[in-house]
């Protein structure tokens, strides 16, 4: 008969057939494939830390001037109907809405949180959420147990990491100090900036997408300073347009190497060009194709577009919706943003604000590098818009850490992520798949590259989706192993 201290960690487990880690789009949409996917007695629960499923660092944002990065007909959370998400903005949000359209982002996670929603509705019983943090994870014969922060304990028989983006690495700057209180780590968090008075200036470390966003954010909030922008290059990410697609021209034989892959993105964009249309259309033409011509290249090939091209890459394939190009470019115009290129070389704080050195590209080719222009600025303020660290070895989650130490996962050969097999397994210290722990998104980035868009993300759900269903048919049929610990465990929403 089990002890009392026995029966007391039961009441505080939950019990499931499969644990999501992680309630940004990923995960809440996988929740929702999989109920719908589901036979009789599969249940799922969701874990996330925020309280609202389905909205993540991407679409939880409150700034209506945070759009999508991708037209609305794109948007679809579901591979297999493709104007979902325009017809449901249309009945939601305006019915003028064109399926070219750069939607808010808080609209589009409005949108995910719906259809999740939805299927709790439609499949009652079937899924239970946990506002928590997953600290911990151990095997068991026949289950796994989750540790989370609260103390509970989450018993599944799959689990998957869903966890999406970490905030960006640690910036090594000389001179700048660990609690340095005038630089932000990061951007992403609740109101990281909102002590900046309206005449302040502010210097933003990176100019992606993050960089973009924190602009977007600090005019919203009123902020009236002067932006700084500085990276090693000073590109910020090309606008979209409107142009007349073209079909792809992968056909699984073309060149191995980086420098052959850029000649022929440039013949073809000279063709495209000759056509009428211009390199929009390349690039786009790449994107079903970009996993398979990533997976191709040999792992030096693939740290040599990193070392060289991926800059070049992300401000051609991550483009920002035209609004947005058209404020940018006018701030820039009236001197309230300025672009720099350089790599910095000295970083000094005092109580009123922050001098940055740094050494600048532009005459790189002209002099040595002792002989560069140093250029100084003044600012209130330093924001670390580098993007998220895709080094999980590194980026402070109890999880993953619990996971790296145990064994479980290792990090993939690139750092961009773990290392992950064809369909979504993580593989072991070892190289071997797990047979019970999963991964989704962000973290499959060193093995498929193009892993964070709706348009990638949604496919590689239904994937998944269907592969543990699949699984949980046949386990099914099959016997199940009686433990003690198992019988204990009885789920308490079954």
């Amino acid at each position: 008969m089990p002890s009392m201290t026995s029966k007391n960690q039961a009441e505080k487990a939950f019990q499931s057939t499969i644990a999501i880690i992680g309630g940004g789009f990923t995960g809440a949409m996988l929740a929702v494939q999989i109920l719908q996917k589901a036979g009789d007695g599969d249940q799922v629960v969701l874990i996330e830390r925020s309280t609202v499923p389905g909205r993540g660092v991407a679409y939880g944002t409150q700034f209506d001037g945070h759009l999508l990065n991708v037209r609305a007909r794109n948007m679809s959370a579901y591979p297999d109907v493709p104007d979902h998400f325009v017809k449901w903005a249309q009945q939601h949000y305006s019915p003028d809405v064109k399926p070219d359209d750069f939607l808010p982002r808080s609209l589009y996670g409005r949108y995910i949180t719906a259809q999740f929603q939805a299927a709790i509705q439609a499949y009652p019983g079937k899924i239970r959420c946990i506002q928590d943090e997953c600290v911990s994870l151990h095997r068991q014969p026949g289950f796994a147990r989750i540790g989370l922060a609260s103390g509970r304990v989450v018993i599944a028989d799959k689990v998957v990491l869903a966890v999406g983006h970490f905030p960006p690495g640690d910036l090594f700057l000389p001179g700048k100090t660990a609690d340095s209180p005038r630089f932000v780590p990061n951007p992403w968090s609740l109101n990281a900036c909102s002590d900046l008075k309206q005449d302040d200036s502010v210097l933003l470390i990176g100019s992606g997408l993050t960089s973009v966003d924190v602009v977007i954010e600090l005019r919203a909030r009123g902020f009236k300073g002067h932006i700084h922008i500085l990276s090693r290059r000073g590109l910020l990410p090309n606008r979209h347009k409107a142009i007349t697609p073209l079909p792809s021209s992968w056909l699984g034989n073309h060149p191995r190497t980086v420098r052959e892959l850029l000649r022929m993105v440039r013949l073809q964009i000279k063709l495209a060009e000759a056509r009428g249309s211009d390199w929009r259309a390349v690039i786009d033409s790449l994107r079903p194709v970009t996993q398979q011509i990533w997976q191709s290249l040999p792992r030096t090939e693939q740290r040599r577009f990193l070392r060289h091209l991926r800059t070049y890459w992300d401000v051609h394939r991550h483009r920002i919706a035209e609004p947005i190009a058209r404020e940018l470019a006018a701030q820039i115009q009236e001197g309230r943003i300025q672009t720099h290129a350089g790599r910095i070389t000295e970083y000094r704080e005092d109580c009123s604000g922050v001098d940055i050195s740094y050494r600048s590209r532009k005459d790189k080719n002209k002099y040595k590098d002792k002989d560069r222009q140093t250029i100084r600025l003044r600012v209130s303020k330093v924001v670390n818009c580098t993007g998220p660290d895709n080094d999980y070895r590194r980026v402070g989650s109890p999880l993953l850490s619990d996971l790296l130490d145990k064994k479980f996962v290792r990090a993939d050969e690139l750092s961009l992520g773990l290392d992950v097999a064809a369909d979504g397994a993580v593989l072991d210290c070892q190289g071997t798949p797990s047979d019970f722990l999963y991964a989704l998104g962000p973290l499959r980035k060193g093995n498929l590259w193009e892993t964070i868009a709706v348009p990638e993300l949604r496919h590689q759900v239904a994937d998944l989706a269907e592969l543990l269903c699949a699984d949980r048919y046949r386990r099914r049929k099959a016997p199940s192993p009686v433990t003690a610990e198992s019988q204990l465990l009885t789920p308490l929403y079954r």
